[in-house]
């Protein structure tokens, strides 16, 4: 009986082969009629961002220009825009690293658009959100202290700048797969940052170019870690998207 109802099925590769590309053939040629325009996939993003981050963002903030408005000394003004610039974008990393973290990368994959086109996205919502709450920040913070530009660039934007290298060079590491060492790598940055603040002979030393010169720096290498990152994200990360 067994030998009745026995069928020897002989498959040839290369026509397997040809289906698969047959078929993403067909499915790139449907989605691509159907794509959604730049600021629809942002939009699309956007719903799946949890808000309560940017708002955490807005409260600390809020709460760092009461801090300000009530500080006697230039020296804690100082202190408390060292310690805000890292603890501003550690705010942001349960959502960065939201695909590393759950593992879905490998399911991310087997969409139309890519992780790099995911993190892009989301990368510019960020963006444009924290300029819009640094630019409120700034504007509240000169009225009530009238700190200067200078002060924001130097006591701010560079301990946010070296903190957001940090996170977006572990977020694009192949040794790297851990938010808790990024988070810690951040921690350790803002302990040192609080040291060279609190040393007021040391930081007073620090001479104008000394300041420009590193904070060219840190926008350079972000620019160039996102730049690499984007770049080279199949390698980086090791996946590949199923319909490339």
């Amino acid at each position: 009986m067994k030998a009745l109802f026995r069928f020897d099925v002989i498959c040839d590769e290369s026509k397997i082969q040809k289906t698969i590309a047959v078929s993403k053939e067909s499915f790139l040629s449907e989605e691509s009629e159907q794509t959604v325009s730049h600021m629809e996939f942002l939009y699309q993003q956007c719903k799946f961002i949890k808000k309560r981050w940017w708002l955490m963002q807005g409260l600390l903030l809020a709460f760092v220009c009461f801090l300000i408005n009530n500080s006697e000394t230039d020296f804690t003004v100082r202190r408390i825009l060292g310690l805000t610039g890292p603890l501003f974008v550690i705010l942001i990393y349960p959502e960065i690293w939201k695909n590393r973290s759950y593992d879905a990368l490998e399911i991310e994959c087997t969409t139309f658009y890519t992780i790099r086109s995911i993190y892009a996205a989301r990368l510019t919502l960020f963006a444009g959100v924290d300029m819009a709450l640094l630019s409120a920040f700034y504007a509240v913070a000169t009225l009530l202290s009238r700190m200067t530009l200078w002060e924001m660039l130097t006591q701010f934007m560079l301990p946010f700048n070296v903190t957001c290298c940090i996170c977006f060079r572990t977020l694009y590491s192949k040794r790297i797969n851990s938010q808790a060492l990024s988070l810690l790598l951040c921690v350790l940055w803002a302990g040192a940052w609080s040291v060279l603040v609190l040393n007021d002979a040391v930081f007073r030393a620090i001479s104008v170019p000394a300041w420009v010169s590193l904070l060219a720096a840190s926008v350079f290498f972000m620019g160039y870690t996102l730049y690499r990152g984007q770049r080279k994200w199949q390698t980086i990360m090791e996946v590949k998207p199923l319909w490339i």
